[in-house]
């Protein structure tokens, strides 16, 4: 009946779909062939080539939804970072509390667990390696060739955790000709900002590359703490080194070595119920949040983080028709954030996580491509992953108390909180836990995909992935300085503060294995040669979770069952006015059952995984980019997302979050922005407006009133100048130009304990940047 409703919603919007793209041909391009991006200095639309399907392909080739844009278009455009790219993407939310924990969020599904049991449902992948566990999956985007969003489920395409999408980053390979850029900046807040490459032969067939990347600013939130830094601050440093051999012209080997380092200033979980001394409630304004004394010899608030990779690709085309392609990739990252998730001056609460990860991933992939009716391709992979999530947890009892039973506020409501301590209860000073989640998974997957081009107009496409899945889960749970008072106090024998926490001081580890699988089908038809259009069903696929359970006595694990989406949507392609005009629309229809969600336990104080049921998405998405003349271009975007929690499961019990709306997901979202230059001094002057706005979103599934953000909207701008070689450019920028005052997260930790804090967003940030290119 479900399956019969989704057709139904589906064929019931075919009236209004619209779309752009051009027809398959016969003769696809090189496989690295990239022309110029489509919003990029020169002021024409041309094609962008991709590798979605795994064959060099016309972006506007592929038959499904997708967004591509090259290492131009970013350039232009200054998108080095995740959140900046989600504004020009229909269907994406990115959330970035810190690099250590952001949030990915395609059509209304998030993804954002750091609980290292946990499996993604957007999948971030760096030249095909998957890099989507959430603390490690956050990296500066620099140096690249492309960047890639495809929408829907990709399990075929992509890999089994592509529940909802997958986003695929592109960088630069080493290349024979000479090249070298350098770009420097500075900006409010003290901004400090580098980006280079330098690129040239080391020997015959031998390529060589090297890019950096740089970026620090100052935190824009003070806190007045004292002895502290001030908050919401980055500091990022990167470094690329990438060798290509060519040996003939059948064989190519590119080895991409890649480190990162992260120390960035804390996040501001500000309290909405109790201001900090000499401030006020404003998310926006000054916070006053502590160090973690308590914790390794003391901490600061913020992340250190280290990530770093090597990864081998190889092609080999052994025939005209056939070519086999290997992908090899060891990946470790390491993590710790401190953070005070109270949100207010008294040390009630004060938490840190340290995940830790290493990965290996090997793929080898078949692919049939002889320019005939069948092309496709078909492959095995392996997956393996060690990782744990460490959180330390420290409390002021007598703080934690009058907090968790509202006694605070008899005192002074609204008062400094410094100001209560007099009053407080007197309990432990300092009560130490901690919880430590720990995985060991490895994964097995065979698939493949076929297109069958039935006729100049028309094709079929089908793909399946199965995977077979060997997990275990582990759990410790300790107190680190005797037992708690407090605990004892409110019925706890266990010594925790927790009434239904056990503690074990050794790991206790529950293992299984699962299989499962997610496919594609899709007919393309193209009836001219500027329309495409497209409907595709497949299924996405988030593997079970072994779900540790710290507040539920002996039984420390669950089993939580495979969470599965059937999706059916709708496309078009069209390219007009010679191709200076390029529209892509889509309407689509999503089924989710066993959808997999976090809850806190108010008897434990902990999260806990738990299966939330069944689920429905419907939306629509249009992206438009037009070249009116030389001088001016426009883009354009639009999302509709209505994605709803079923009021009851498939036996008609109600279900917990019935009728609520999706986490991190405004039903309507929309970017306009231009390019308009003329020339001057021999070069090129150029203004570039960008607008970006969404409709209210709450923050947790719960769905609570005052735990959101209403509609909201911000306007950046550029100046730029380029000179006529383009050998070197200036600009100056200003991000947020109206200082509009959002929050990006609300709720969080402390909303468990009845003093739910608010995270802000960056208020105006303006700079300078200048880069010069060597050819």
């Amino acid at each position: 009946m479900r399956l019969k409703i989704l057709s139904l919603k589906v064929l019931s919007l075919l009236a209004i779909t619209l779309g752009l793209n051009k027809p398959v041909n016969a003769q696809n391009p090189p496989t690295d062939a990239l022309k110029e991006d489509t919003i990029g200095p020169v002021m024409v639309l041309e094609e962008i080539i991709v590798t979605v399907q795994k064959r060099a392909q016309s972006a506007q080739d592929v038959p499904i939804a997708l967004s591509a844009f090259s290492g131009d278009f970013l350039d232009t455009l200054r998108v080095d970072q995740f959140e900046r790219l989600s504004d020009f993407i229909p269907g994406l939310e990115v959330q970035e509390q810190s690099v250590n924990n952001p949030g990915f969020s395609i059509r209304g599904i998030t993804s954002d667990s750091g609980d290292a049991t946990v499996e993604p449902r957007v999948s971030i992948y760096q030249d095909g390696v998957s890099i989507s566990r959430s603390r490690g999956s956050y990296v500066a985007l620099y140096d690249l060739e492309r960047v890639t969003v495809a929408r829907g489920p990709q399990p075929t395409l992509f890999g089994r955790s592509s529940l909802i999408g997958a986003i695929n980053i592109v960088q630069n390979k080493a290349q024979p000709d000479f090249s070298a850029r350098a770009e420097v900046g500075l900006g409010r807040y003290s901004e400090s900002y580098f980006t280079g490459h330098v690129n040239g032969q080391l020997a015959e067939g031998i390529y060589g590359r090297l890019a950096a990347y740089h970026h620090r600013r100052d935190g824009f939130i003070e806190n007045v703490s004292p002895g502290n830094d001030d908050l919401m601050g980055p500091n990022t440093q990167a470094l690329r080194a990438t060798i290509r051999f060519e040996p003939n012209e059948q064989l190519s080997i590119d080895v991409i070595a890649n480190y990162q380092q992260d120390d960035s200033q804390g996040t501001s979980f500000k309290s909405g119920v109790f201001r900090p001394t000499g401030g006020d409630l404003n998310p926006n304004s000054a916070a006053e949040l502590n160090t973690f004394a308590g914790f390794e010899g003391g901490r600061d608030l913020g992340v250190e983080r280290d990530v770093w990779g090597v990864t081998v690709l190889a092609d080999w085309a052994f025939s005209d028709s056939w070519s086999l392609s290997s992908i090899t990739a060891y990946r470790e990252f390491d993590s710790l954030e401190i953070f005070d998730p109270d949100g207010f001056g008294l040390a009630a609460l004060l938490f840190g996580e340290n995940a830790e990860s290493e990965q290996f991933a090997q793929d080898l992939r078949l692919n049939f491509d002889s320019g005939g009716t069948i092309t496709g391709f078909a492959g095995v992979s392996y997956f393996q992953e060690e990782g744990f999530q460490r959180v330390p947890l420290q409390f002021d009892e007598g703080a934690a108390l009058a907090v968790a039973t509202g006694s605070i506020l008899q005192f002074a409501p609204d008062a400094p909180a410094r100001e209560l301590l007099p009053n407080l209860p007197t309990f432990k000073e300092f009560h130490r836990e901690q919880f430590t989640n720990f995985a060991d998974n490895k994964a097995f997957d065979v698939y493949g995909d076929f297109t069958w081009q039935l006729t100049d107009e028309f094709s079929l496409s089908a793909g399946l992935r199965w995977t077979f899945d060997d997990k275990t889960s582990g759990l410790q749970v300790v107190t680190q300085n005797g037992p708690s008072v407090l605990g004892a106090f409110l019925g706890s024998t266990n010594g925790t503060l927790f009434v239904d926490v056990t503690p074990n001081e050794e790991r206790v580890n529950s293992s299984d294995n699962f299989d499962g699988g997610g496919w594609r089908l899709v007919a393309a038809y193209a009836p001219q040669d500027w329309a495409n259009l497209f409907l595709s069903y497949a299924r996405g696929r988030r593997p079970e979770v072994i779900a540790p359970n710290p507040g539920i006595g002996e039984q420390r694990f669950t089993n939580i069952p495979a969470e599965e989406v059937d999706a059916i949507e709708l496309g078009a392609k069209l390219s007009l006015l010679e191709g200076r005009l390029s529209l892509e629309s889509s309407v689509y229809y999503y089924e989710y059952s066993n959808f997999q969600t976090n809850i806190t336990d108010l008897t434990s104080g902990l999260t806990e995984i738990i299966n939330a049921g069944n689920a429905t998405t419907d939306g629509f998405e249009t992206q438009l980019m037009y070249s009116a003349s030389d001088h001016f271009r426009l883009f354009a975007s639009y999302g509709y997302n209505h994605s709803r929690f079923d009021e009851t499961d498939d036996a008609g019990n109600p279900q917990e979050f019935g009728g609520n709306r999706f986490r991190l997901s405004p039903d309507h979202s929309a970017s306009i922005g231009a390019e308009l230059s003329m020339p001057l001094g021999g070069g090129r002057a150029s203004f570039i407006p960008v607008y970006a706005w969404q409709s209210d979103v709450f923050f947790e599934d719960e769905n609570q009133a005052d735990i959101r953000q209403g509609a909201y909207g911000r306007l950046d701008l550029e100046l730029r100048y380029d000179n006529a070689d383009e050998s070197w450019a200036i600009s100056i920028y200003a991000n947020n130009v109206t200082d509009e005052e959002y929050i990006i997260d609300g709720g969080n930790t402390g909303a468990s304990f009845g003093i739910p804090t608010f995270i802000p967003g960056p208020p105006t940030l303006y700079g300078i940047r200048a880069s010069m290119n060597w050819f």
